[in-house]
Order: C-alpha cells, then sequence, then structure tokens
C-alpha cells in the first residue's frame, strides 16, 4: 500500500497533493516524532511554493483561430447584454429607414433591429478633417452617417485617394466586424457630419448570425446567374455584403431612359420591364427582368445615360449597387458584361 500510495504521489499530481501522501503514510505505519519533525519544516518549505492546479492538458492547447472561439468548461460564455442608448422617437425611426435598407441589417426581425437600433452610441459629431478610421488599422465600430459626408481614402501609389463618399443614409467600417480584419480604407470627415456607432459585441451578438444566413440566401439565388457563376466564393460574398435592397410596389419607376445612372441592379423577387424607345420605330422596345436578371450595367460601363425605362410589372425586392461599388467590386465581370450587353440589341 505504502509502495502504491508514493508512486501516486510521485506521477506528477502536484506538491500540495504530495503533503497528502506524506500523511497518509504516517497513518499506516504510526507515529514517529523525530520524521513529523522533518517532514513539517519539509512541508512548509513546499508550502510558500505551492500552485494551483492547472487545466488538464487538452485545455491548454493555443487557439487555431481569433475568429473561431473556443466555449467550454475552462472559457465559459458570458450572457450577452448589448447596450441602450435611449432615443427619441424621430432618431429611432430615421435609423429603422436607414438600416432597413442595408443587406446587412434587412435580414434582422423588427425586434433584434429595434435592439441594435437601441446599442448605438450618439449621435456622434465630427469637424471637417476629423479622421474617424485608419487603413490598415484595427476595427471594433461600423458608423451610420445621419447627416453630413465622410471621405472614404485608400493610398494609392503613395497617395491618399478619395474611392467612395458616404452620406446621410449610408454605413460604413462594417468589413472589419464582418470578416475580423484591418481597415480597408480611410475615413475622414469632409463637412460636419453625425454619425451613430455600433461596437463589434452588439453586431457579433445579433447581427451576424441573420448576416449569414441572408448570405446563403442570396449566395444561391445569385449562383444560378451566369454573371456571378465565375466568381470566387470571397468575392460573391463581398458583393452581397455591399447590396443594399429595396421594395417597389407595382408600378414604380425605377430608372428613366435619358436620366444620369448611379446605380445597378439585381432583380431579387418579383418581375420589371424596361422599355426602350427608338426614333425610327412607334413602338418601344421591351424586355422583361425576373428574379436573377440584372439591368443598369451599361451606364456604369460606359458612362451615359440610362438607354431604357425600368418600371415594375409586380411588387418587386432589388438589390441595388452605387457606381463607386460597382467600380471597385465588379471588375471581374466586366468583360461579361459587355460581351452580354448584346442582349439589349
Amino acid at each position: 500500500l505504502k509502495l502504491a500510495l508514493r508512486s501516486f504521489c510521485c506521477s506528477g499530481q502536484g506538491r500540495n497533493q504530495r503533503s497528502q501522501c506524506r500523511r497518509l503514510d504516517m497513518a499506516s505505519a504510526g507515529p514517529d516524532p523525530e520524521r513529523d519533525s522533518d517532514e513539517d519544516e519539509d512541508d512548509e518549505g513546499e508550502e510558500e511554493e505551492e500552485t494551483p492546479f492547472l487545466p488538464p492538458p487538452a485545455c491548454l492547447r493555443a487557439r487555431g483561430s481569433v475568429s473561431a472561439e473556443a466555449f467550454g468548461e475552462w472559457n465559459q460564455r458570458a450572457a450577452f447584454q448589448p447596450l441602450v442608448y435611449p432615443k427619441t422617437q424621430e432618431q429611432m425611426d430615421e435609423l429603422t429607414m436607414n438600416l432597413s435598407g442595408s443587406f446587412l441589417f434587412n435580414a434582422l426581425d423588427s425586434k433584434d433591429l429595434q435592439t441594435v437600433i437601441l446599442a448605438m452610441k450618439g449621435p456622434l459629431v465630427l469637424e471637417p478633417g476629423m479622421r474617424i478610421i485608419t487603413e490598415g488599422a484595427s476595427g471594433d465600430h461600423l458608423y451610420v452617417v445621419a447627416d453630413g459626408a465622410m471621405d472614404c481614402m485608400k493610398v494609392i501609389n503613395g497617395l491618399e485617394t478619395v474611392v467612395k463618399t458616404c452620406f446621410r443614409g449610408d454605413l460604413f467600417g462594417e468589413l472589419a466586424l464582418l470578416y475580423n480584419c484591418p481597415r480597408a480604407a480611410s475615413v475622414v470627415c469632409r463637412e460636419v457630419a453625425t454619425l451613430w456607432e455600433l461596437d463589434r459585441e452588439t453586431f457579433n451578438g445579433i447581427v451576424m448570425e441573420a448576416v449569414q444566413r441572408k448570405r446563403a440566401q442570396c449566395s444561391s439565388v445569385l449562383r444560378r446567374v451566369p454573371l456571378f457563376q465565375g466568381l470566387s466564393v470571397t468575392l460573391l460574398e463581398n458583393i452581397i455584403d455591399a447590396l443594399k435592397v429595396e421594395t417597389h410596389p407595382q408600378g414604380a419607376t425605377i430608372i428613366e431612359q435619358g436620366a444620369d445612372g448611379n446605380e445597378f441592379f439585381i432583380v431579387y423577387e418579383g418581375q420589371v420591364v424596361a422599355s426602350r424607345s427608338v426614333p425610327e420605330q412607334p413602338e418601344p422596345i421591351t424586355f422583361v427582368h425576373e428574379a436573377g436578371d440584372y439591368f443598369g450595367e451599361l451606364s456604369l460601363l460606359r458612362d451615359e445615360p440610362r438607354a431604357a425605362t425600368v418600371v415594375t410589372a409586380t411588387n418587386v425586392q432589388l438589390l441595388s449597387m452605387d457606381r463607386a461599388t460597382f467600380k471597385r467590386l465588379m471588375g471581374p465581370a466586366e468583360e461579361f458584361l459587355e460581351r452580354e450587353a448584346s442582349r439589349y440589341n
């Protein structure tokens, strides 16, 4: 029994367990005053060096990915409690309207959307020239522009160049939260601006799951469209995340022939009819666009006025992309778009 106990005590279970073994030895062998005195001194010296038990070795492995947090016995997930910043009804209504048009927030139900809006800090007032985001830095917030203008700038050939300007209702800074990556561009205040700020914890706790679900749904639709079939998964996800959602009733005019064009559209649900008036023909040429079709690309590709008028034939839901985003993300598909332009002839 003694040998078994000593073998157990020497097996690496910790010095505090070793002292327990000694006491068991003494109990089995009977009292020995001299040994008791010596071992008491040893125990006193060892107690100063005692360390708490460590987790089992399996729990000490390094994390494999920052974005894949593991939760278990030694790393408990804390209950998420979103922050609350009281707002007026007017501010709530305005933020609801702005966020509902964003693909990121369109997937939320009304209760979750309200929770996100209440968690937004602000309004934050910025003066011209103030830099709120720096390219390459880490990012833990996204912003919604309530008023004013914000320039998004990237270093191109050694010079900071404005690649996009955000106005009232636009949001920026979401990419760092979506992909857990450094800031893709700097953002500087062009004129006095008012912003709302959303923290990463609220975004991850409420928005991210809905985004993943909506992204999968949208991807399944777009993958059936030849335009998007040759794009990488990453590029397609970037495009989806940049899209805005628009809902229009039957009979609404989306674009008019001859007007300036600054948006590209994809039909997500419903049907629209494009009509093009040609001087030598009494009747306009018409095209029908259904779910998965796109229109409005020619103005952006060729910097020309709209070639046709587009009116909704049913209640529709459209996905739209502004000119700057189209130029930035759709570059790999421009050759395909030009080739397919012959379908309008």
